[in-house]
């Protein structure tokens, strides 16, 4: 056995890539060191083996300024089906709230861009992930997932879900009330759902918006439609789902916590 002098990670002889960091030991013969030494790890093997890590860790902040540049990347990297992922997108970006929907009517996503922002850093979350998790997963399969888990907030065409709320805002000397939008240039807009569209659950609103333009395998179905609600199906996912409701946890639970990344020490570049 030997030690992997970029991580740590105790691993085969033979072995010549770590699986954590994917240091590669053929690009630096008679680095690793034995079990028994003293784990001391070179500062020189960190940017020798930095490409390598950039896949897996630390994860990028996705944010309002950045995430156009990363959801492009994401579409350019559909190549297979692009001729049906292009279709969805165009449908989606010019008939629906897609670019400018929230992700939700509260919290840290409640915010012009939420809904994008949240399924562009669950991709990458997922992409992060699956070679170290799930390698077999091919790389559109994983995008299609994580982009799409979600987009049935945008709601349906010309019916979005989530709505700007409008507040009252002044009375005139007839004693009438005056509506305004809360998201005026002085104010925060502040959403509300729209009660006028059918009533089901996210997840299955996705699944019927993407099925109309693509075909999904069976796994991808069960994803984008159970993902982020296992519970629906006795947490009985298959693999596809079980990472990608993986990539979900660690983007809500962890990366969109300021606190949760500042206590625990997790990594973003900003």
């Amino acid at each position: 056995m030997k030690k992997c002098p970029d991580c740590g990670m105790v691993i085969a002889n033979q072995a010549i890539r770590c699986p954590k960091c994917k240091f590669d030991f053929s690009e630096d013969t008679g680095s690793a060191t034995p079990v028994e030494s003293s784990p001391v790890a070179s500062s020189s093997s960190s940017s020798s083996s930095s490409k390598a890590r950039d896949g897996i860790m630390p994860m990028v902040e996705v944010t309002k300024d950045n995430v156009g540049e990363f959801y492009s990347q994401l579409k350019d990297s559909i190549i297979k089906r692009k001729t049906e992922f292009d279709h969805f997108i165009d449908f989606l970006e010019n008939r629906t709230s897609w670019l400018t929907a929230p992700a939700n009517t509260t919290g840290h996503l409640a915010c012009e861009k939420g809904l994008l922002i949240r399924s562009v850093a669950v991709t990458k979350q997922l992409l992060r992930i699956k070679d170290t998790l799930m390698p077999q997963l091919d790389e559109e399969s994983a995008i299609i997932m994580g982009l799409f888990h979600e987009v049935g907030k945008v709601g349906v065409e010309g019916k979005p879900l989530f709505l700007v709320e409008e507040k009252p805002t002044t009375t005139s000397a007839l004693g009438l009330t005056s509506l305004s939008r809360s998201s005026s240039a002085n104010s925060t807009p502040t959403f509300t759902v729209n009660n006028k569209l059918a009533s089901m659950k996210v997840g299955v609103r996705s699944l019927f918006l993407v099925s109309q333009y693509m075909l999904l395998s069976e796994d991808e179905a069960q994803a984008i439609c159970y993902a982020a609600d296992s519970k629906e199906i006795d947490g009985k996912l298959s693999p596809n789902a079980l990472i990608l409701a993986t990539a979900i946890n660690l983007q809500k639970n962890i990366y969109e916590n300021p606190d949760v990344i500042d206590a625990y020490s997790f990594t973003t570049i900003k």
